[in-house]
């Protein structure tokens, strides 16, 4: 089963209040706190598992670390839920905006990357890839000092 992507721009004071839903008896409590408190800033219309694929890719290859943003925050979050989750800052709009703009990468070498990486082949791949960069970008670009993104795959 496909899992999916969501890209939530939520004020950086709330975030407290997100781990706390993250930690609610309420298996729901987290997400609906995203879909109440934060607002979506992006579309991704495939697999998110291909983000646990790309995260490393961009960090190995591109030298694009999006995973140690709010490194506290996130291990909270990731000890109370199973989704992946990773929070991006203006700080990485700063380092790593331009660097995301999709016009930087060429489909067929993302294909390549995520091919290695999962040791087999998928014919979808560099266009999932691809996809994933751009959606990645324009969440990025809603960063602010007062609003962070929070991504969220499960």
């Amino acid at each position: 089963m496909a899992v999916s992507a969501v890209f939530t721009r939520l004020p950086r004071a709330e975030l407290g209040d997100l781990v706390a839903a993250a930690r609610d008896d309420d298996p729901q409590a987290f997400q609906s706190f995203l879909a109440a408190s934060g607002t979506s800033v992006a579309d991704y219309d495939f697999d998110g598992e291909v983000f646990s694929v790309l995260l490393p890719i961009l960090s190995e290859d591109y030298d694009i670390d999006l995973e140690t943003s709010e490194n506290e925050t996130v291990a909270d979050i990731a000890e109370a839920t199973e989704a992946l989750v990773f929070i991006m800052t203006a700080e990485d709009q700063g380092k790593y905006l331009e660097a995301l703009n999709p016009d930087n990468f060429d489909e067929e070498e993302l294909a390549e990357a995520y091919e290695d990486f999962i040791e087999d082949e998928d014919e979808a791949a560099g266009e999932m890839m691809l996809a994933a960069v751009s959606a990645l970008h324009t969440a990025l670009a809603e960063a602010d000092p007062g609003h962070v993104i929070v991504v969220t795959v499960g």
